[in-house]
């Protein structure tokens, strides 16, 4: 039994919150930090009726990311662990606290500066010595992507190749939405539009390789059969999981991120952008500063107003070629998740489910000792045993295949 502090509970805290409280034995006693007190008790309220109250759970109202706040609150709570759902402008802060308390963390995404676009691991790993002097764990990008696409990658170099030489990572969400919401990214709307206007990027022999940009009309782009989904479209972006990926696997020539987006976002995406409103710098309105995408994040539909209605499944996994005993071989591992199923076990949507429940699987795994190690590591790190995260992760609610394909799709054979 454990105590453990959790920041953040919008659509992916919420939903990892519901799964915690289906472990008891493990998460005995949780204690949430968050700036909006009312959502937080709608959360607890549901939690509370799902779970029967078989676990613990406390609220506190404050804003981790100022400086020094978080520290006082670990003073007096003093949990196992800290498990950050909230946003990656307040990483660094909320691993400093942490530092200076003596508390292992984990997070989902890796940190970005509010006022800057774009988003490295690197701040965090240069915290790497600090953890390891106070024998601590940071454990970075614990969601799904990132999260359980680095250990995909990872179960396969340790398990199902001699040598990995290619990684396509593929996103494809094939729900549907109510008719009534023309428009509303999937999670956060500030940091998922954010990182769609990047730069593309890709990593093949050895370094970065940029091919425009996602809001472009001649975005790279390719059709693909996804199992129990059907054929959709995904697109090529630049995604965090791939800046760590190509440090931890040895051989690797190239890997890629994908994700399928419709006519239509894609359209929405071009005219909101176009017309400044993903802008991040300040405008003066009336006298007043306003930054446009947080305006726009105030006007977009939230999840709790769509969830109940989201139909059809996600599937997200790797497309992975290498060599097995001297042989060329190629596999796609995934899993497939379903917007209702989860919405009748949590409240939340597939892509809250499949980003909190691995970071749910993580802190277990870390509190009954199964990963155990010290310094700031993302999760394919060959320190940990992918086997038994994916066997966990099965085991709540995320099941996984490995399927054989005679070689690389076509399309991914191409240089870009």
């Amino acid at each position: 039994m454990a105590k453990i502090l959790v920041i953040g509970c919008g659509n992916v805290g919420s939903v990892g919150l519901h799964k915690m409280a289906q472990l008891p034995e493990i998460f005995s006693e949780i204690h949430l930090v968050t700036r909006t007190l009312e959502k937080a008790q709608r959360v607890k309220e549901s939690v509370y009726r799902k779970s029967r109250k078989k676990i613990v759970l406390i609220l506190h109202r404050a804003d981790a990311g100022k400086s020094g706040v978080l520290s006082r609150l670990l003073e007096t709570v003093k949990p196992d662990l800290v498990v950050h759902w909230g946003h990656p402008y307040d990483n660094l802060i909320i691993m400093e606290a942490c530092l200076s308390c003596g508390v292992n963390y984990i997070d989902t995404a890796c940190y970005e500066k509010r006022n800057e676009l774009g988003f490295s691991h690197k701040p965090q790993w240069e915290k790497d010595k600090d953890f390891k002097k106070k024998k601590l764990l940071a454990l970075l990008g614990c969601g799904f992507d990132p999260g359980v696409t680095s250990i995909f990658s990872a179960y396969a170099r340790d398990y199902l190749f001699d040598e990995v030489r290619t990684i396509d990572i593929l996103d494809c969400n094939g729900g549907v939405k109510d008719k009534k919401i023309k428009f509303a990214p999937n999670f956060d709307p500030e940091i998922n539009l954010r990182e769609l206007i990047l730069p593309v990027r890709f990593w093949e022999k050895g370094r970065w390789k940029q091919r425009g940009r996602l809001i472009d009309e001649s975005a790279i782009n390719f059709e693909f059969d996804f199992p129990q989904i059907g054929i959709f479209t995904p697109y090529l972006m630049y995604h965090e999981e791939m800046e760590s990926l190509a440090k931890n696997m040895p051989h690797l020539q190239r890997i890629r991120f994908w994700m399928t987006f419709s006519k239509n976002y894609l359209w929405h995406l071009r005219v909101l952008y176009n017309v400044g409103l993903i802008g991040i710098n300040p405008v003066v309105y009336e006298g007043h500063p306003v930054i446009p995408v947080r305006f726009l994040k105030s006007l977009l539909p939230r999840g709790e107003e769509f969830n109940k209605g989201y139909k059809g499944k996600t599937c997200i996994g790797n497309i992975i070629s290498g060599i097995k005993d001297g042989k060329k071989k190629t596999i796609f591992i995934y899993n497939v998740c379903d917007h209702q199923a989860a919405f009748r076990e949590t409240g939340g949507n597939a892509i809250g489910y499949t980003t909190a429940v691995p970071t749910v699987v993580g802190a277990k795994l870390v509190l009954e000792g199964k990963w155990k190690a010290v310094g700031v590591k993302n999760v394919e790190d060959p320190v940990f045993d992918s086997r038994v995260f994916l066997d966990e992760l099965a085991a709540q609610g995320l099941p996984w295949k490995v399927q054989e394909m005679k070689a690389l799709p076509r399309f991914l054979q191409r240089d870009l």
